[in-house]
């Protein structure tokens, strides 16, 4: 009879183990689908919603929960990128409103500082400050005509073979008399080999002329400069070196971010438009190529551009 009875205990427990095993395995793989189909939503911004057949009421209870988390991101997101279009709408319009009067200061400054104009001295000192601060903002709203461009996907880039070295080349020329001016230590290890890459020789132009710029601006207490290109793997890196006060760790990924100036790791006596470096980013990575920043203050600071040359943007 004790026998029987083990028996009978052994064959209910097997029951009861086989019961919860498969009621283990059918809630687990049920988890396992929720969370593939929360990471395939996830990285189409949390537009879909989960979708999970289950008749246990904590994972139907899970489910919905987490679909109106889903449906509260898919909100925030679109607000997100509303109020991004309203304030790109805004600078447009406040850079267009503002572009028409400037241009005729600046033109009335132009013809004033003309020799037939006959100024005195101190007039002359006074106008040539109008005429560079107008120019000045002038500059900085074509700057924002750029990235709000940029921004809302409406710059064309050319896709034609362009010699990375000659432009470097040219480049670097023209800012010769500057760095001259500055006492810098300009160090160039660019090749007489022409490097090709598939992109848009105007972009390529003012992306290494804001690095230089940069570089002069930022790094003036290092009066140093080193430009460099060379193959790297499949691609090509471009480098632009200063040895200025740099920028600290934890401010290196700012830096690239619209408006963004930071102060205190940078030349107090230049001020910039905070644009510079976020339209260099754009426009390297709408060449399919990428940027990034390591520094050492006082010591150096290098930018690292890379692009492919299979001929893929």
């Amino acid at each position: 009879m004790m026998l029987g009875f083990c028996l009978a205990a052994g064959i209910l427990f097997a029951a009861l183990f086989l019961l919860y095993f498969y009621k283990y395995r059918k809630l687990s793989g049920q988890l396992t689908e929720l969370e593939n189909q929360l990471d395939e939503s996830l990285k189409k911004g949390g537009e879909d919603s989960i979708l999970v057949y289950s008749d246990e009421p904590a994972i139907r209870q899970l489910a919905a929960r987490v679909n109106r988390l889903l449906e509260e991101q898919g909100s925030l997101t679109a607000r997100t990128r509303m109020q991004e279009e309203r304030e790109r709408r805004m600078l447009v319009n406040i850079s267009h409103d503002l572009k028409t009067p400037l241009t005729v200061v600046y033109g009335y400054a132009e013809m004033l500082l003309a020799p037939e104009q006959n100024l005195t001295p101190a007039v002359r000192t006074k106008v040539e400050k109008i005429y560079a601060k107008t120019r000045d903002v002038l500059d900085m709203l074509l700057l924002f005509f750029d990235l709000a461009k940029m921004e809302s996907g409406e710059l064309q880039l050319d896709r034609t073979q362009i010699d990375v070295c000659e432009i470097c080349r040219s480049e670097l020329a023209g800012y010769y008399e500057m760095l001259q001016d500055a006492d810098f230590v300009v160090e160039a290890s660019i090749p007489e080999e022409e490097l090709f890459l598939e992109g848009d020789a105007q972009a390529m132009k003012r992306i290494l002329g804001n690095l230089i710029q940069n570089a002069i601006r930022y790094g003036a207490d290092g009066r140093y400069l080193g430009v460099s290109v060379g193959k790297e793997g499949s691609g090509l890196a471009i480098r632009v070196t200063d040895r200025g006060k740099g920028i600290v760790e934890e401010n290196q990924d700012k830096i690239f971010e619209r408006l963004t100036t930071l102060e205190d790791s940078r030349n107090k006596k230049y001020q910039g438009s905070g644009l510079g470096l976020t339209i260099t980013k754009r426009l390297t990575e709408a060449m399919g190529g990428s940027i990034r920043v390591k520094s050492r203050p006082y010591r150096e600071t290098v930018f690292t551009l890379l692009f492919p040359q299979d001929g893929q943007m």
